[in-house]
């Protein structure tokens, strides 16, 4: 029986493992009772607890109900004394199950006319005054305190009335109805059935007085052994069944005769004199739809004689509309002469919230399951006393176990481990399982079908009393997340090559020689020896690639590729920085003899006549050299140098190498006067622009416009920018190109619009040194820039490296203002994926030189393609330039390219002709018809 005892201090002091149970709690002692009580009945249980604790009371026993887990328990409160009449502390039992009270129906055919008693108690004074309200017959009043009556009690009675006393008095009980005997003055005695209840109490609720009524019974029940023990059999079932909050009932079929108990109606909400179904058809309408068939099959197997077992879960309509859960059990006591059953007997007990538990746990397992199934995991347990593991089956899946056993052995596990990952591990597992801690874990197995499979591991560590230490963990097969990192890691790995190598000769590129010169320099502190840079031009080439076309100036290029790289010191660094131009960079560089010799043989190779196709090339090289100890190259530019030589030497007749020298750098100034020209025709307006326009890659609508500025000389005619644009550069006015542009971009836009033509946005270059301007935005903000119909081109895309505060703050206002940003030129060797990435273009403009080879170049193709794909990854439209042929059409269309640019497409054309191609296009509903 639970039980536990309290000291005087009213805290607990010891309490047996039953009781520990009932509260849910692995150690109760020094737990305060009051703690322990229910909340409506406090104040009247400890009430009666000081009361017996001061020697006020006359009753050694409270009757208290606790709070135990999930449900309330009757417990019992009787004070211990030491053989001095001290108190000890009181020993608390469990009460649920003790009789207080019998049921007042079992007496309610008492006649009127039995000798009886009333009498009442004040509880107020100590002793517990009684008071004879009436008496009839021969029965004696009552008379003296509450101690003095109860000792006249039969012994084996008082128990129970004491009980019933403090129960009353501690407001568990509302009532009291016993039978118990009471010793009469002449020393029989008589059997007495008491009702009592309390008729005042305190403004606390504290009871002040009992009311009592005694009816002597002896003369009028037949006191047989036989009868006690039925009735107290009786008894013992009502309590139990009203201990357990069940619904009694009793069908007699042959007799017509339906029994439900109080709490059977109670549960579905019926009172007393409601009806209820007595027809087996008129109560299966009352069962939820989803359970009739499960009931009805129940029935039928009950009336074949099956079985004669009652045992099913069902539910039924409560008074309120909602369905109550119910489990049934019951038996079979009598079956007809045709074998039907003719009695059947049973409880109903209210199981609803046991089965919202049950069912919102299964829901949330389905829930967990489908989550866990659709994120790929799989669940595991690991007890590290038993050194035993349970794998679910999709972790058995997961590691190719067919057996269906999910109980394995702990060591299983490293089995299947990858023979490279095993020893890292097993010695992470090993230090995790010896500190207690997680685990968080990637590694490789292999299957039992010997495939393997990427797998992270994830493992909360518990230890507690009950279960010991142990994991609760998941695991993670990530394998496709592997081959996909791998896979973007390859191709940014490859992209990263090749924006610092030259597609089409495999050489360095530009970035790739100014990265690897920077960190020579850095490295090089005060180290003895010198750095040579040998700047090539090849000379005629304009020629091959304009008589013979791209192809062949492809090759000349790869020709002279080959040429540099078998002629140059092993160790150099050989680079395409331009369409014909070409540095190699020689670290620890030999005597100028030698570098003389390097250089000549260069040239007499490059001279030698190659065949491409069945077509004689002949080209040569200009060569210029600077050079500059270790530890005085931070303090020039070897590629200036360089430069100046190799112009020297073009001009000396090409085919020739010159040395730098101090008088080439007075030379470049005197080519300062060639300026003058360019300056002159700022100030005569003679900077215009064309356009060329871009169109879709799916319709071939027209999608927009780009400016590109021309220089429109009234002695030498309409000059191309690459004739001009590296002197602006030089001389700084990049940012007054911009300027003339756009201006006259905005002009030309207003013209075309007011004459009625559907003008498609237009793109503008703007070089670094105008995004460098702090100005910009006032600047900006003077032209009345139309949303959504400009774009800025970032010419040099080599500042996407080099990028500041004034960089930055101009983007996002140029963002604000409603202009995209397109990156040009892409993939020409100087924009990095990760640059790109910060600056976050809506459009990306693919270099011409990638997007001419891949009508015959495969590997082009495939690297065209991955930009592309690196773009829709990014969200960023991709315009591929240099479509020169029909045939490059359907190809980027089956890349997904969004947008075509190129002379195969249309040319760039002088705002007149401009407007007379939006006119006609107009006509063709904007769309670009192929020949």
């Amino acid at each position: 029986m639970p039980g536990f005892f309290v000291a005087p201090n009213q805290t607990v002091l010891c309490a047996n493992a039953a009781v520990c149970a009932t509260f849910d709690t692995p150690d109760l002692r020094g737990t305060p009772l009051r703690s322990l009580i229910a909340p409506d009945w406090y104040t009247a249980v400890m009430a009666q607890i000081e009361r017996i604790r001061e020697g006020r009371s006359p009753l050694d026993v409270a009757i208290m109900p606790l709070r135990g887990a999930g449900a309330l328990h009757v417990f019992s409160a009787r004070a211990v004394k030491d053989d001095n009449g001290e108190m000890s502390g009181f020993l608390c039992q469990c009460a649920d199950s003790v009789h207080r009270c019998d049921d007042l129906r079992l007496w309610q055919s008492l006649p009127e006319d039995l000798p009886q008693r009333r009498w009442i108690c004040d509880t107020t004074d100590d002793a517990h005054s009684l008071e004879t309200l009436n008496a009839t017959g021969d029965v004696d009043p009552v008379q003296g305190v509450l101690s003095d009556y109860l000792d006249l009690v039969h012994p084996k009675d008082r128990n129970s009335l004491e009980n019933a006393l403090a129960a009353l008095l501690t407001a568990v009980d509302q009532e009291l109805s016993l039978t118990y005997r009471v010793r009469r003055s002449d020393g029989d005695h008589v059997t007495f059935f008491g009702t009592g209840r309390v008729t005042a109490r305190s403004d606390a609720g504290v009871p002040l007085q009992l009311t009592m009524t005694e009816v002597d019974i002896k003369s009028y029940a037949e006191t047989s052994t036989d009868v006690i023990s039925l009735a107290e059999s009786e008894r013992r079932w009502k309590t139990a069944v009203l201990s357990a909050n069940q619904g009694v009932w009793d069908h007699d079929f042959e007799r017509d005769r339906h029994f439900l108990s109080r709490t059977w109606r109670e549960l579905r909400g019926l009172a007393e004199k409601d009806p209820v179904p007595e027809a087996t058809d008129d109560w299966l309408a009352t069962i939820h739809p989803q359970d009739l068939a499960h009931i009805c099959e129940q029935l039928s197997r009950l009336n074949a004689g099956e079985t004669d077992v009652i045992n099913y879960k069902f539910r039924q309509r409560h008074t309120n509309g909602e369905w109550v859960w119910f489990l049934s059990r019951g038996r079979v006591v009598r079956r007809d002469a045709q074998g039907l059953p003719a009695r059947i007997i049973g409880t109903d007990i209210d199981i609803t919230d046991i089965k919202t538990v049950e069912i919102e746990s299964q829901r949330m397992a389905e829930r967990l399951d489908v989550a866990m199934e659709a994120a790929g995991m799989a669940r595991w347990e690991y007890n590290v006393t038993q050194n035993r593991a349970f794998w679910d089956d999709r972790l058995l899946n997961m590691f190719g176990i067919t057996d269906g056993q999910n109980i394995r052995a702990a060591d299983e596990w490293a089995t299947f481990i990858h023979p490279e990952d095993k020893e890292a591990t097993l010695a992470y597992t090993e230090q995790c399982l010896h500190e207690g801690r997680d685990v968080d874990h990637d590694y490789r197995l292999v299957r039992g079908d010997g495939e393997i499979r990427h797998i992270r591991t994830r493992g909360k560590f518990v230890d507690d009393a009950e279960t010991g230490p142990r994991y609760y963990g998941v695991n993670f097969d990530i394998t496709q997340d592997k081959l996909r990192a791998q896979e973007l890691e390859e191709a940014r790995a490859g992209l990263e090559y090749e924006s610092r190598h030259d597609a089409l000769t495999g050489l360095a590129n530009r970035r790739r020689l100014d990265d690897v010169y920077t960190s020579h320099l850095t490295a090089a502190d005060d180290r003895p020896g010198r750095l040579a840079v040998l700047h090539f031009d090849i000379d005629h080439f304009k020629q091959i690639n304009d008589t013979l076309g791209h192809d062949a100036g492809d090759a000349t290029l790869k020709h002279a590729a080959d040429i540099l790289r078998r002629n140059t010191p092993d160790g150099a660094l050989v680079s395409r920085v331009g369409g014909d131009e070409f540095v190699a960079l020689l670290f620890d560089a030999p005597e100028d003899v030698t570098l003389e010799l390097i250089a000549q043989q260069i040239i007499d190779e490059m001279a030698r006549p190659f065949f491409y196709g069945s077509q004689e090339c002949n080209i040569g090289t200009s060569i210029g050299i600077a050079i500059a100890s270790t530890a005085d190259a931070p303090d020039t530019n070897l590629f200036i140098d360089a430069d100046l030589a190799l112009y020297e030497a073009k001009k000396a007749g090409r085919g020739r190498y010159r040395f730098y020298n101090a008088r080439m750098k007075e030379e470049a100034r005197r080519r300062k006067n060639s300026f003058d020209a360019l300056l002159a025709g700022f100030d005569q307006g003679e900077i215009t622009c064309h356009y060329q326009p871009q169109f879709d890659a799916k319709t071939l609508e027209i999608t927009g416009l780009e400016a590109l500025v021309r220089w429109d000389n009234a002695k030498f005619g309409l000059i191309m920018p690459d004739e001009f644009l590296q002197t602006a550069q030089d001389m700084g006015l990049l940012a007054q190109f911009d300027e003339i542009v756009l201006r006259r971009a905005l002009y030309d836009m207003n013209i075309w619009l007011e004459a009625g033509l559907p003008v498609p946005p237009i793109s503008v270059n703007v070089s670094s040194n105008r995004l460098n301007d702090p100005s910009l935005g006032d600047r900006l903000r003077q032209l009345d820039l139309p949303r959504g119909m400009l774009s800025f081109e970032l010419l040099e895309s080599a500042f996407l490296d080099a990028r500041n505060d004034v960089i930055d703050a101009n983007l996002k206002m140029i963002a604000e203002m409603g202009i995209d940003i397109e990156i040009d030129d892409f993939g020409s060797g100087h924009a990095s994926i990760a640059s790109l990435l910060q600056v976050a273009p809506k459009r990306l403009k693919i270099d011409r030189t990638l997007i001419q080879p891949i009508v015959a170049s495969k590997t082009q193709r495939a690297l065209v393609s991955t930009i592309v794909d690196i773009g829709r990854m990014l969200d960023i439209r991709v315009v591929a330039e240099g479509v020169e042929t029909a045939a490059h059409v359907p190809i980027l269309q089956n890349m997904g390219c969004c947008y075509l640019q190129g002379y195969g497409l249309a040319q760039p054309t002088d705002a007149a002709s401009t407007a007379k191609l939006l006119e006609e296009l107009a006509q063709t509903q904007g769309r670009l018809r192929l020949a």
